[in-house]
């Protein structure tokens, strides 16, 4: 049995908490190759930090993501260089950007009464409906060279920016991944999930914003921890994601470390309240080798730090549950903040998932 606001639930109950590990999916912005990442941060439920038991399980989860900030390496906005000619030399500009990522990530899991080294085992699978839209524009600093604005010197930079500009739709990286879930107590439990993304999506290595990531494996293994008590239940979701090289590109990004968490809390039968959040670190530099590649195909991007991008995030979540186990519906708003070398917004997230 499972536990409630009350104490204890039914087991259908809590197979509608157990959601399946829904370990990746579309990224939020600028981290590694063209700003993406192979894993949603804050993509995490419920599943967190209920219990899962054996059966089969759907997950709809839909993320909006936006954004206007486009951070720098000192955390602030980021400037580029973008010389002109005589004086204008050394100009900079601002850069910012409007992104926009919609998903729908579908998720199908199983988990199976058959136990290996004392844990049950299943698999999931996940196959992304993306669409991203990224606008980027340039603000010249002609007031740091003390010289007067040039109109035709601004419009043919924003033009060069411009053409980082896309708006696209389409199918994302298809993620498999077998399931290991250990029961190490009344109230704890621990799942390992070593997931293969492929590259399977909609890409074009002459596009800056793609429904795919690239033309390279990602190998993602994540360890999921729940601490189940009669107060708040405590949740974290640890992800390591490990890159090939981008076959067309010759682009590597960075390894990333992700770490979702939550704090939630049934304030009745049905209902659910909590804090939920992440953050992430790049722990690897992207580097590029353009080896036998069209140099037209190298990035805009300054890899003079590496890129290593950062971001904090946090934010309320509610969830109900139908008729004590039918179905759950959960949402959540996560804002962004402490971003560093990405864009740094806010994302809505809305859960629907069901057992089968």
């Amino acid at each position: 049995m499972a536990r409630s606001g009350n104490g204890l639930v039914s087991a259908p109950t809590a197979k509608v908490l157990a959601l399946a590990l829904a370990l990746a999916g579309v990224s939020q912005a600028m981290a590694a190759e063209n700003g993406l990442q192979r894993y949603s941060p804050g993509v995490g439920g419920s599943d967190m930090t209920t219990p899962l038991v054996a059966g089969w399980y759907v997950q709809m989860p839909m993320v909006a993501y936006h954004a206007n900030k486009l951070k720098g390496d000192d955390g602030r906005t980021e400037v580029k260089a973008t010389p002109g000619p005589g004086p204008y030399a050394a100009l900079r500009s601002e850069v910012s950007v409007k992104a926009d990522t919609y998903a729908l990530l579908p998720r199908v899991t199983y988990l199976d009464t058959t136990q290996v080294l004392g844990a049950n085992v299943g698999f999931t699978v996940m196959l992304p409906l993306v669409k991203r839209k990224a606008v980027f524009t340039s603000s010249p600093l002609y007031g740091e060279l003390g010289l007067p604005a040039n109109a035709t010197l601004s419009s043919n930079i924003q033009s060069n920016f411009s053409r980082l500009d896309g708006s696209e739709m389409g199918i994302g990286d298809v993620e498999v991944s077998p399931l290991l879930h250990w029961e190490i107590g009344d109230h704890q439990a621990v799942t390992f999930a070593p997931t293969i993304v492929l590259p399977t999506g909609d890409y074009k290595a002459t596009q800056r914003v793609n429904p795919g990531y690239g033309n390279f494996v990602t190998f993602r293994p994540s360890v999921q921890y729940a601490f189940i008590g009669d107060g708040w239940d405590i949740g974290g979701r640890a992800v390591l994601s490990f890159n090939t090289r981008n076959k067309d590109t010759g682009y590597f990004s960075g390894h990333m470390f992700n770490l979702d968490w939550q704090l939630m809390k049934f304030v009745s039968d049905d209902v659910r309240m909590g804090l939920q959040g992440y953050f992430v670190r790049q722990l690897t530099k992207d580097t590029q080798d353009l080896t036998g590649l069209n140099p037209a195909l190298a990035t805009s991007s300054n890899l003079a730090n590496g890129n290593k991008a950062s971001v904090n995030a946090a934010g309320p979540a509610v969830g109900w549950l139908k008729n004590g186990g039918e179905m759950l519906l959960e949402g959540k708003f996560l804002k962004e903040f402490d971003a560093r070398n990405r864009t740094e917004g806010q994302a809505f997230w809305l859960t629907v998932s069901k057992p089968l």
